[in-house]
């Protein structure tokens, strides 16, 4: 566990594997508006999609919804996982001391 955590405070590697990040998520939206926009191959898919477009929600037509909601959600886990981390289960220096 000691190479991972000098490892994560390197800052120019949390910088290159912020790049990393972004630069996946940049392709995920890009093969999400790809595979939107495809054609179906045979004219039962097109029927089945047509039944099933009619069944989704609006904002399911969106080509890259699932990807900006997966990326939104998890953003949203981690910053909530450090509030909860830094207002409840951490203590003052002093909290055995008392």
């Amino acid at each position: 566990m000691w190479f991972l955590e000098k490892w994560l405070e390197n800052p120019k590697i949390v910088k290159k594997l912020n790049y990393v990040l972004y630069a996946s998520f940049v392709i995920v939206c890009i093969l999400g508006v790809a595979v939107h926009f495809a054609e179906p191959e045979a004219a039962v898919e097109h029927e089945e999609a047509a039944e099933h477009e009619e069944d989704a929600f609006a904002f399911e037509q969106i080509p890259i919804f699932s990807a900006i909601f997966g990326f939104v959600i998890c953003a949203l886990l981690g910053l909530g996982a450090k509030a909860y981390g830094h207002n409840v289960v951490m203590k003052r220096e002093d909290y055995y001391d008392r």
